[in-house]
């Protein structure tokens, strides 16, 4: 007897439906999976015989085919033994084959037939919507991501028996628990990391607000001790909360690497802080089987790289491509998957190998120096809009500590810069500042002849390239957006170029 269930797969974060197709006929007793399938994947025919016996159901010795189509698309991970074991069942005859109809189901079998949760709920459910499938049967644990999506019944499970109970009597009449967004989504550690606690550094918290405002990339340069990394763990506090849309994208990236189970959806912005030994893998994506990495996970939020030149030149090299298009292209033999990458980078550094540089204290020579700047690839510095310095903290400073301005303020200040970019951006597909184009920037960012010429004679002070005088444009632009001003100044312009001045000081001079 033949029957027919309904699965799904995903590459990178898009999904696509799959048909589990199950004919049980006569001949050589045994049971064979096919369909492109992984080593995990293909190990289901032993998860699903074990599990059935262990429930009472006695398989007739026959041979019993399991089709995964289509047939062409590599597919691994547990979740088809789920639907799987369905098909089985419906071919045996334990279930009508018209109440596995417009099912999507996905879970992973014990050998007691225990339902465990797997990896990528949430795109699956993405496509169910889509395809207009109503229904889902997914493991209990998984539920809560795929509850928020309106168009689908999602219902939680946590053994076999359950499922089979439900589809003979009818899944509304058997009690079977449907799951629902609560509207707390994925709980977050409650943080008390606050702008009000970083002592002095006025530049660095301006350069901070500007970064936040529009998406801007940011390197903080200083000594030891000067409050770098304690600046960085406070952006996620400044920055506006995920819209759904945004919130579905990054729990999708979440999901499919399994770090979304027992909860509901992320609403709080990703901060990645990855160690300067991580490998290309693990900062870009790859390995076997490809996974997203840092710059993924840090999706709509940031990704903070501190102690910048002691990360591997090549591995550094390799953001050029995600800070640029904003998506991780990750190629194989037989399919390449797209990972998105739309993050905010926040890197901070010391001066020299031993932190003190240009005071009396620093003891490295100027080859030293060099060498260690030159870590940092003339690429990957184009990309930086905002190099800010952080000096030493002064003891004085440290007895106002609590008295600055906190990050619920200087938040509001951003919504409303991130408003008018909103407004402005409206049908371009663009969103923030830092995304303006060439073309774009002559169209948003239109200055009265004082304010060119100021630009002009601050270019040729600093020997700025194109692509470094757009960088200060666009800056200028969100400089003159939190000052609720349509128009760009002079004062803008001369913000923006003050924070392109670190940088010069540091390697221009050097090239």
């Amino acid at each position: 007897m033949f029957s027919r269930v309904l699965s799904g797969a995903f590459c990178g974060i898009d999904s696509y439906l799959v048909q589990v197709e199950v004919d049980i006929s006569q001949g050589l007793p045994g049971m064979e999976m096919i369909g492109c399938l992984s080593k995990e994947a293909s190990e289901a025919r032993q998860r699903i015989r074990v599990a059935l016996k262990n429930i009472g159901v006695r398989i007739p010795p026959s041979r019993i085919t399991i089709n995964l189509s289509p047939a062409d698309r590599h597919k691994s991970g547990t979740a088809f033994d789920l639907p799987s074991a369905v098909g089985v069942l419906a071919s045996l005859g334990e279930i009508a084959p018209d109440r596995i109809t417009d099912i999507l189901f996905a879970g992973e079998l014990g050998l007691n037939g225990e339902i465990k949760p797997v990896r990528g709920i949430l795109p699956l459910a993405q496509c169910a919507a889509k395809e207009g499938i109503p229904v889902c049967i997914v493991p209990e644990e998984n539920g809560l991501e795929a509850a928020v999506l309106d168009s689908v019944r999602v219902y939680g499970v946590s053994h076999l028996t359950q499922v089979i109970d439900a589809l003979r009597i009818g899944i509304e009449e058997s009690g079977l628990r449907r799951l629902r967004d609560n509207g707390e989504g994925c709980p977050q550690t409650e943080s008390a990391e606050d702008f009000s606690q970083i002592a002095g550094q006025e530049t660095a918290r301006r350069a901070a607000e500007i970064a936040a405002a529009g998406f801007h990339h940011m390197l903080l340069i200083g000594p030891p001790g000067s409050g770098k990394t304690m600046l960085a763990r406070r952006m996620p506090s400044i920055l506006p909360p995920l819209s759904l849309e945004e919130s579905l994208e990054v729990s999708a990236i979440y999901s499919v690497c399994g770090k979304l189970r027992g909860n509901g959806i992320r609403k709080s912005r990703p901060f990645l802080a990855p160690h300067h030994t991580a490998t290309g893998a693990a900062l870009i994506g790859g390995g076997s089987p490809p996974a997203p990495g840092a710059v993924s996970l840090a999706h709509k939020g940031v990704l903070f790289l501190d102690e910048l030149p002691e990360f591997r030149r090549s591995v550094l090299d390799m953001l050029r491509q995600p800070m640029e298009e904003k998506n991780v292209q990750i190629a194989r033999n037989s399919v390449n998957i797209v990972y998105p990458a739309d993050f905010m980078l926040v890197a901070a550094m010391n001066p020299c190998p031993c932190g003190h540089y240009p005071s009396g204290k620093c003891r490295c020579t100027q080859r030293e120096i060099k060498r260690y700047l030159n870590r940092i690839s003339g690429p990957i510095l184009d990309r930086i809009d905002l190099c800010v310095e952080m000096p030493q903290i002064e003891m004085k400073q440290l007895s106002q500590l609590g008295r600055a301005e906190d990050s619920a303020s200087i938040r509001t200040r951003i919504l409303k810069a991130r408003e008018m970019q909103k407004e402005r951006f409206d049908g371009s597909g663009l969103r923030f500042n830092s995304e303006m184009t060439a073309g774009e920037i002559l169209r948003r960012c239109a200055l009265g002849e004082r304010e060119r010429r100021y630009l002009e004679r601050a270019a040729e002070a600093f020997s700025m390239s194109a692509r470094a005088y757009h960088r200060v444009l666009r800056m200028a632009r969100t400089i003159a957006d939190l000052a609720g001003e349509e128009r760009i100044g002079e004062r803008h312009i001369g913000e923006a170029v003050y924070y392109r001045s670190a940088a010069e000081k540091y390697w221009e001079r050097e090239r």
